[in-house]
């Protein structure tokens, strides 16, 4: 690096002439050294705390012991139950800092003369086990490069004279960023209308009430991969099998899509019985493919598992459980569950999307009527993915983002506003964007046959989920948009230029909203776990994704300036965010929720 070099030179002259972009590289210096000091001056660990015995030390991670700069003692420690008393809500422990009262849960920190102390769980004995994190450099260094971070990348984006207004301009694309029914009336006595009726019952399912309809099409779709069996409803199969286990042993209701894993059973076809999966002994056959060496997915086993311990608990009726005395849902609420229910809007969804792009593409030969069904038809399916949304967060009682299949829905509405948005861009461009909507959508219906709508973990019980998810989810949106471009641009080289500038100014807020998505989920992991970075698979590859993002908005790097370069990078750069987003789910990581 030499101080001569004119590109260099150049760089420094244009930094320091934008307080804007001075402040944001500043706030990259900060975090950094933030990071050092973390590394350098904290201490980080965990106490142990009983009733009746003080403590004045805590174990590091390391091992090696700690002073504390007062003694703690536990007072009391109460769990927060869901409904049902299987899953705990949250828990909070009371106790004493040197002789000060103190409350630490799930949803607060107690900060004790500089030491963070943060309930991270408890043990069989009735023990509180609190982190501790004394951290008295990092975190103040940490936070206010976020501070300058978030105030930099707003101040690039609103200045008038910056480079992503003069894109703006270039393209007028501000709008864009303004915002079988009943074959058999019934089964071994249960009439249809009978366990229609008991739909609307109030059951404890994954730690909430909902209605018995919910839990029954969740079960049958986790086993046989469909909402009904040969004709039944969810209620009428799951009635029946509790009712009359010895008659369903030998019915095929177990999907199995892993090939090796039917062969290895000696199964015929996608589905097995219970009675295919013991031998004649009575010796479970799942089990020794678990223990042995036997060339199958170990996954695919260990789903097999998880669906005949399903199974074997309906049977022996721990499956089903009414509501506790009082805790029954309101009729307005069975009645919006029932709704819910009652509307694939998934499977609608990445239909109409997959028809409004064929349309879309078609329609690229200006024919104006087709362009007119395919925007009716984008309308429709984010109505679908709104009114979905809404009724799930009427049902779960919290805001509808805290797994794959919440954020993929929410990806999907931000994309299909997008398309609505960009009136002045190119049909093939929007036509590309349905298509990667739709696909985003079917992804979403494939992962909706799992259970949903599912208990959130007491870590997620925070107003910073909702901001954190959302910021990020915004920001992949948008870089698929940029691939979008990217590959319209590779198909139609004379339209490259233009489609650069339009990446480009995508880049801007995408980078900046992902930014400010790894803040708040770096503020949300130290409100929650007492530390701000760990260096988690989802954390180390949403900084990867961000450091992919930050090089084509570098005006220095020449190869970003030839379009052709620019949209190849941009199609290969979306692979980083297919790997935080998806790829990372395989690995250990804290963000499996």
């Amino acid at each position: 690096m030499k101080s001569h070099d004119p590109s260099y030179r150049g760089v420094w002259r244009r930094m320091f002439r934008s307080p804007a972009c001075l402040l944001l590289h500043l706030s990259f210096i900060l975090v950094i050294a933030g990071g050092i000091a973390t590394w350098l001056t904290a201490e980080k660990g965990a106490v142990r705390l009983v009733k009746g015995k003080a403590v004045s030390e805590f174990v590091s991670r390391d091992g090696e012991t700690y002073p504390l700069p007062v003694e703690l003692s536990l007072e009391s420690f109460d769990i927060d139950w869901y409904p049902g008393g299987e899953i705990a809500r949250g828990y909070t422990s009371r106790i004493l800092a040197g002789g000060e009262p103190v409350e630490v849960s799930v949803k607060r920190i107690a900060d004790v003369r500089g030491y963070r102390l943060c309930q991270s769980g408890y043990d069989s004995s009735g023990a509180s086990v609190l982190s501790v994190n004394h951290d008295p450099w990092g975190i103040p260094l940490t936070y206010a490069g976020y501070v300058l971070f978030s105030v930099a990348g707003l101040w690039l984006l609103l200045s008038p004279r910056g480079r992503f207004r003069r894109l703006l301009r270039s393209l007028c694309v501000a709008a864009l960023l303004c915002g079988a029914q009943g074959a058999a009336a019934a089964v071994a006595g249960i009439p249809a209308e009978t366990a229609d009726s008991l739909g609307r019952m109030s059951v404890v399912y994954q730690g909430r009430i909902v209605t018995f309809n919910t839990l029954s099409r969740d079960v049958l779709k986790k086993l046989y991969g469909q909402e009904s069996y040969r004709g039944l409803s969810p209620e009428q199969t799951l009635i029946s099998m509790r009712l009359y286990p010895d008659e369903w042993k030998s019915l095929p209701i177990l999907r199995i899509d892993d090939n090796d894993l039917a062969r290895a059973l000696g199964v015929e076809g996608r589905y097995a019985s219970l009675t295919d999966l013991f031998d004649n002994e009575g010796s479970y056959r799942v089990d020794s493919l678990m223990r042995l060496p036997s060339g199958v997915d170990s996954r695919a086993i260990a789903e097999l598992d998880e669906k005949v311990g399903i199974v074997l608990t309906l049977h022996s009726g721990d499956l089903i459980v009414a509501a506790p005395a009082g805790e029954e849902l309101s009729r307005w609420r069975v009645d919006a569950e029932l709704l819910y229910n009652s509307i694939p809007f998934s499977r609608l969804s990445f239909i109409i999307l997959f028809a409004a792009s064929l349309l879309g593409f078609v329609s690229i030969g200006r024919i104006g009527f087709l362009w007119r069904i395919t925007v009716a038809l984008v309308w429709a399916a984010l109505a679908l993915s709104v009114v979905s949304a809404a009724l799930e967060w009427v049902i779960s009682r919290h805001i509808p983002l805290s797994n794959t299949f919440d954020t993929l829905r929410f990806a999907v509405i931000i994309l299909t506003v997008a398309v609505l948005m960009m009136r002045r861009q190119r049909r093939l461009i929007r036509s590309v964007v349905l298509l990667l909507a739709g696909a985003l959508a079917l992804v979403a219906f494939l992962v909706e046959v799992n259970p949903v709508v599912t208990p959130l973990m007491p870590v997620l019980h925070s107003p910073w989920l909702s901001f954190h998810v959302s910021l990020v989810m915004t920001s992949y949106s948008l870089f698929a948009l940029t691939f979008a471009a990217a590959l319209v641009a590779l198909l139609s080289k004379g339209s490259a230029p233009r489609l650069r500038v339009f990446s480009l100014s995508l880049l801007y807020p995408a980078e900046w909203l992902l930014g400010l998505g790894i803040i708040t989920g770096s503020v949300w992991a130290n409100e929650s776990w007492g530390e701000y970075w760990s260096w988690d698979p989802k954390e180390t590859w949403a900084l990867v994704t961000f450091l992919i993002y930050a090089l084509p908005l570098h005006p220095s790097v020449a190869f970003m300036r030839r379009p052709g370069a620019f949209h190849a990078y941009l199609l290969l750069a979306l692979a980083t965010v297919g790997m935080t987003y998806f790829g990372v789910n395989l690995l250990d990581s804290l963000h499996a929720y």
